[in-house]
Formats: structure tokens, C-alpha cells, sequence
């Protein structure tokens, strides 16, 4: 318990900082950058980061779930990953010279030569970054990334401010990656020794293979996903669904990787222990569920208000996109979870199947809607999750034991307490619909409401409760988190 006191308030602090940066930066970028500037860089971005993806092996999360570990694991990983970020740089130039001469598309090609550094600094700072990871330093990982961020946040807005237009956020990103370097190696205690091991290097390779599959799989829903819109929709299409996955994003981040901080090295450290392990995935995913419904279901109902206010007056159309993506992370964010609680059991495999169904239904979106509006390509997108969320209760019944009514009963009251919140915030938009109110009074308004009422739902239904809830939380299967 004391390790996780440690864990937990540093891991909210590096989402926080990383997310409220992100999310200022795309305010002030969505007033200077046209539809178009945003779809170039995330055409470009799409392929650097799936390389990445690839060119990891997922050996991040095999540093993190080995156990035990000795330096011979250590030191291939850095010798290998670094050798990979160099092959994924040389992909990237490639493919950028294939865009500049021969599909004569010189920004894309330009800004794809110039991103693809970030594979080399990938193969640098894996093995800093995993050991981190893996001892749960969320401190010192906060610290590093909140730099990073307010480095790129700070030159982005500068170069935006010279009139750089579209290389602002390119620049921006290789200075924040030079940054987290020499931050993240002058804080190395121990340096990699010159020696490679490929017996210990498959060790590594063998679990993080199917991992890295499953990522690349689950980052084409993104990735792979604004490739194919920039391909068939064009750049500007590509451009407004950019922006609304950002402006998501800035949030999703925030709760998401607070849970990808801990989740696996938390749940590797109970895994010899099952009946703990169990317990403690139930209680995380029930405080996960209270924690992160009210804020896209709140994002969603003021989305009308904040989007215009934030980003400008010439994004209507995200709107209704953003809406969408926040009721799909509203769902997603209830089995956020189980992908670390199945690595930590050892059945990274298991994940390959929900990850290749949404890869195949992102596809078939993509050139289903095509010539349709932006809004239609979100909303067959969202379908996804019919398939997936069964594929995973199923799984975590097959290889975990845990039932389906154990997996869904702790989101009833969460959902429930959203439900009211929902109702309340509408009720008050409706109350002052005639009153002439502008959007930011109404959009204070509406946080009030939701906040209020859902903390007393919340508090109502667990009056009495409440406090043995919290002690369970606190001292079931938390205390030996880390080793």
C-alpha cells in the first residue's frame, strides 16, 4: 500500500500535465492550421508510428512482465531495440522518397522523412522507459514525460506564432524527442554493456511478439485507419477526423495511461497469487468505470459548448465526431484492464483475435463510407465495439474464470450514477434553453450540475458503504505491487 501511495499520485500527475499540454497545444494549432495541414501530418504520423509499433517487438512490455530478469535480458533488449529504431528509420526515409518522387507529394513525403527520427529515439529510449515501467518509478517517468510535453508544447506554439504553419508541430515533435533522451539516459544509474545474447534476446522476443501484434493490430484503428481516410477521403476529410480524435485523445489519455502505467506491472507482481489478482482486477476496473464515465459522458452533453470555445469557430463539423468517440470510450474504457491482466497471466496470444476483428472492420469502414460525410465514417467506426467487447468477456471467462456476471456487475453502478448525472445536466441545458444564456456560462453550468449530482448519487447510494469500500480497495492485493 505504501508503494502504490507512492505509484498512483505520480502516474495521475504525468496524464494530467501530458494531457491538459496536449489538448492546449491542439487549441491553439486547430486557429492557426487549416483541415488539410492536420491530415498531412497525420498521414505522415500514421506510418512513423506504426513502424514503431512494429519495430518494438513488444519487448517494452517483456522487460516488464519477466520475472525474474538479469542483465543479459537488459542489455540485448538495448542493443536490439536500437538496432530496430534504426532499421524503422530507414523504412520511414523510403517511404518518404516513394512520396516525394514518384507520387509527387512533396509535404507528405517531406514531413514523413523528418518524423521518422522518432524510430531511432524509440530504439534509444526503450530500455530506460520499460525499466521504469517495471519498478512502477511513476515520479520520475512523470517528470520526463511533462518536460518532454511542455518542450514540444512550447516550441509548437512559437513556430506557430512565426508563421512556420505545418512544420510547427513537426519541429516541435524532434525537439521533444531530443529532449526525453538526455533527460531519460542522464538518469541512468547502470549503462547497457557491450555484449548481445540471442537466447536471452528470443526469451524477450517470444512473449512480446504476439504483443507487439496486438498493438499494431489495435493501432490500426487509428493509424492504419486516417492512412485509408487520407488514401480514399483526401487530406481535409483526414484533417477533421484528426481533430477529433485529438480533442478525445486529450482526455483519454489523461485516464488511459494512468491504467497502462500500472496495470501490468501491478497485476506481473500478484501473478503466482490468482485469487488476489482477481480481486484486485474487479476493484480497479470498478473504480476505471467511476472514474472515467462521467468525464466522456459530461464531454459528450457539452460538446456543443467547449468545442467552439477551444478550438475554434471553424470545426462544426468535429462536433458530432466527437460526441460519437466519446460514448465509444465510455464503453472502452470498462475492458482497459484486461489486455494487462492477460499479458500478466501470460496469454498475450489470447489478444490477437479482438485486435485482427477490429483491424477488419476498420478496413471494410473506411471504403464502405466512402464519398459519405465525415460523421458516417466515425459512426461505422464505432461499430467495432459490437465485436470486440463480447470477444472480450470471452476471453477473460476462458483464460481468467472470471464469468461474465462477475465481469459486468461492477459497472452497474457506475453506469447507473452517469445515468443520473446525464439526466440532470439535460434538464438544466433545457431550463435556460430560453434564457439566451452564451456558451461558456452554459458550459460552467453544465460542469456544475454534472459534478454536483453525480458526487451525490455517488454518495447517496454508497452512504453506507462507502468507507469499508475504500479500506477493502486499499489493503486487497495492492501492497506487494512492487518488488
Amino acid at each position: 500500500m505504501k508503494n502504490m501511495r507512492r505509484v498512483v499520485p505520480w502516474a495521475i500527475v504525468d496524464s494530467l500535465g501530458v494531457g491538459l499540454l496536449g489538448f492546449l497545444t491542439l487549441a491553439i494549432m486547430t486557429r492557426v492550421l487549416t483541415p488539410t495541414d492536420f491530415g498531412s501530418v497525420a498521414f505522415a504520423q500514421a506510418i512513423v508510428l506504426m513502424t514503431q509499433l512494429v519495430i518494438s517487438l513488444g519487448i517494452n512490455e517483456a522487460l516488464i512482465q519477466r520475472r525474474p530478469i538479469n542483465m543479459l535480458h537488459i542489455d540485448s533488449a538495448f542493443w536490439g531495440s536500437v538496432c530496430l529504431g534504426i532499421v524503422g528509420f530507414i523504412f520511414c526515409v523510403g517511404i518518404g522518397l516513394y512520396f516525394i518522387y514518384f507520387m509527387q507529394q512533396t509535404l507528405v513525403g517531406t514531413i514523413l522523412i523528418v518524423e521518422g527520427t522518432a524510430c531511432l529515439f524509440t530504439g534509444l529510449n526503450l530500455l530506460p522507459s520499460a525499466m521504469l515501467d517495471r519498478k512502477l518509478r511513476t515520479k520520475a517517468i512523470a517528470r520526463r514525460t511533462v518536460a518532454g510535453r511542455l518542450s514540444y508544447c512550447l516550441v509548437a506554439i512559437a513556430l506557430a506564432a512565426a508563421h512556420f504553419g505545418v512544420w510547427s508541430i513537426v519541429i516541435a515533435g524532434v525537439v521533444q524527442n531530443i529532449i526525453l533522451t538526455i533527460i531519460f539516459w542522464r538518469g541512468q544509474l547502470r549503462w547497457p554493456q557491450r555484449r548481445f545474447s540471442m537466447p536471452h534476446a528470443r526469451q524477450l522476443v517470444a512473449f512480446g511478439f504476439p504483443v507487439m501484434l496486438e498493438g499494431a493490430l489495435w493501432a490500426f484503428l487509428t493509424r492504419g485507419f486516417n492512412l485509408l481516410i487520407g488514401a480514399i477521403h483526401g487530406l481535409n476529410v483526414l484533417g477533421l477526423v484528426s481533430v477529433a480524435f485529438k480533442a478525445t485523445d486529450a482526455l483519454s489519455n489523461i485516464v488511459g495511461s494512468v491504467a497502462g502505467r500500472i496495470g501490468l506491472p501491478l497485476f506481473s507482481s500478484m501473478q503466482q497469487d490468482k485469487e488476489r489478482l482477481q480481486r484486485s482486477f474487479m476493484q480497479v476496473t470498478q473504480v476505471m468505470a467511476f472514474v472515467s464515465t462521467p468525464i466522456f459522458v459530461g464531454l459528450a452533453l457539452t460538446a456543443q459548448m467547449w468545442v467552439p470555445l477551444l478550438l475554434g469557430d471553424k470545426w462544426p463539423e468535429a462536433i458530432p465526431m466527437i460526441v460519437v468517440l466519446c460514448l465509444v470510450w465510455v464503453t472502452s474504457f470498462t475492458r482497459v484492464f484486461v489486455s494487462p491482466y492477460l499479458r500478466a497471466l501470460g496469454h498475450p496470444r489470447a489478444l490477437l483475435l479482438p485486435g485482427l476483428c477490429a483491424s477488419v472492420c476498420t478496413i471494410a469502414v473506411v471504403f464502405l463510407t466512402a464519398n459519405h460525410a465525415p460523421i458516417y465514417i466515425i459512426l461505422a467506426w464505432s461499430c467495432r465495439v459490437a465485436v470486440t467487447y463480447p470477444l472480450g468477456l470471452y476471453l477473460l471467462r476462458k483464460y481468467a474464470g472470471i464469468s461474465y456476471t462477475q465481469q459486468l456487475g461492477p459497472l452497474a453502478m457506475p453506469f447507473f450514477c452517469a445515468a443520473v448525472m446525464a439526466v440532470c445536466v439535460l434538464a438544466a441545458q433545457m431550463g435556460i434553453a430560453h434564457a439566451g444564456w452564451s456558451k461558456l456560462p452554459l458550459l460552467l453550468l453544465s460542469m456544475f450540475v454534472g459534478a454536483a449530482s453525480y458526487a451525490a448519487v455517488v454518495l447517496l447510494v454508497y452512504r453506507k458503504t462507502l468507507p469499508d469500500m475504500l479500506a477493502n480497495w486499499r489493503g486487497a492485493g495492492l501492497k506487494s505491487a512492487v518488488k
